[in-house]
């Protein structure tokens, strides 16, 4: 049975309808509240499937740019590093590129530049360095286990960072250089003349080579590695409902890659009619919310016509990705997903859901606070697991080798 509601709109205002929407495809971005406290296993899914990805990373060239900083770094004399450690150049380099990149692209049309919306002299809360730095270990652009602090840390204490890196280095001298610490397609002294928020194709091709040398199940080096990334970004451009659908039917992914796609689908919307209950709940005693109680009650009874998962599957869920939730939560889905299955009244799923946000946030959850009279929606909906993010960066890496 398919998982896609078909909502049909009835007697609501054009005003209450696009409230709506624009509520919910705001809660796949950063920063969405937990209210249920599943965030965990969302995020284990994430991980298995999207390694080294985060939700604010915005374009794949700040792979290449934060290692082409570190990597100029590393060749300056010895004399102009004691003058100015790694962390300093980092944050004056990532600004003047910041700069270089507004002014390339003001009226191009290009989006996720970092600072772009900002002013000359102003900078950015988070660098490129440390929004990137966990992907940049795990597509080992960069030879380190240590944070970026370590590593700015070590490279600048005069100190031999070796301790930082990876295993796999063991004794090699070669591995020890410097120069070594970091992995570029090229190393090009003048890269910043006519820098370009763009892959070029020698770019592309070195991006591609590291997502492929991945760890092996996740979907990003399945894609690489079977050829079929072009088809995901056309497949997946929908979100990643449509991407999980998808997936399920590709034999050239390997089965436990499948498998991984198919659970974090299938918790995703198991916990998006959890949620939608929650804001059915909130709205169900205000006047001012009228209009949302008729539409939740519309999207509720569409979902609630599908085939969901069983109580057994979130024990499946929790060994494959090996995460522990606090006991009260564990219990949640399973009694969430055994009241489903049941068929159980909705004032019992009622109590599901209030006992899990209460026992979640205490005396901070929504349901002890007076909603505000703008108010669209609390908490997740259908969970993204960080592929609007990876699908720019595969997107870039295609285009670059179109090129």
């Amino acid at each position: 049975m398919s998982n896609r509601s078909q909502l049909g709109w009835v007697d609501f205002s054009n005003e209450d309808r696009e409230r709506v929407k624009h509520a919910l495809s705001q809660l796949a971005q950063p920063g969405t509240l937990d209210e249920l406290g599943i965030g965990g296993l969302r995020d284990a899914f994430a991980d298995l499937m999207f390694p080294g990805f985060s939700t604010l990373q915005t374009r794949a060239k700040y792979f290449i740019t934060v290692p082409r900083i570190i990597r100029d770094y590393l060749e300056l004399s010895c004399k102009r590093q004691r003058k100015q450690p790694l962390a300093h150049y980092l944050e004056e380099q990532e600004a003047h590129l910041s700069e270089l990149l507004r002014q390339k692209h003001r009226d191009s049309g290009q989006t996720g530049i970092s600072g772009f919306s900002l002013q000359k002299g102003e900078r950015v809360s988070r660098q490129p360095s440390s929004i990137y730095w966990v992907g940049l270990r795990t597509w080992n652009l960069i030879d380190t286990q240590g944070s970026l602090r370590q590593f700015a840390q070590a490279i600048s204490s005069g100190e031999e960072p070796w301790s930082f890196l990876q295993e796999e280095a063991g004794d090699d001298s070669d591995a020890h250089s410097p120069s070594m610490l970091v992995h570029l397609d090229r190393h090009d002294p003048a890269w910043l003349e006519d820098v370009s928020i763009e892959l070029n194709d020698s770019e592309a091709r070195f991006l591609s080579e590291k997502l492929k040398a991945g760890p092996g199940n996740n979907l990003v080096t399945q894609l690489e590695r079977s050829g079929l990334r072009e088809q995901a970004l056309v497949k997946g451009k929908s979100g990643f409902p449509a991407l999980s659908a998808w997936v399920s039917d590709q034999g050239r992914l390997s089965p436990q890659t499948r498998d991984t796609v198919a659970m974090a689908q299938a918790f995703s919307e198991l916990i998006y009619g959890a949620h939608l209950r929650l804001n059915m709940l909130l709205v169900r005693h205000g006047v001012e919310h009228r209009a949302l109680v008729d539409i939740y009650s519309e999207y509720w009874d569409a979902w609630r016509s599908q085939a969901h998962a069983q109580p057994q599957e979130v024990d499946r869920w929790l060994a494959h990705t090996q995460v522990s939730l606090p006991g009260h939560t564990r219990a949640f889905l399973e009694n969430w997903a055994r009241g489903l299955a049941g068929n159980a009244q909705g004032d019992k799923l009622d109590r599901l859901i209030e006992e899990q946000a209460r026992a979640n946030k205490n005396q901070r959850s929504i349901l002890n606070r007076r909603l505000p009279e703008d108010f669209e929606w609390h908490g997740m909906s259908r969970l993204d697991y960080r592929w609007a993010q990876v699908r720019n960066v595969l997107r870039d890496v295609q285009e670059g080798l179109a090129c």
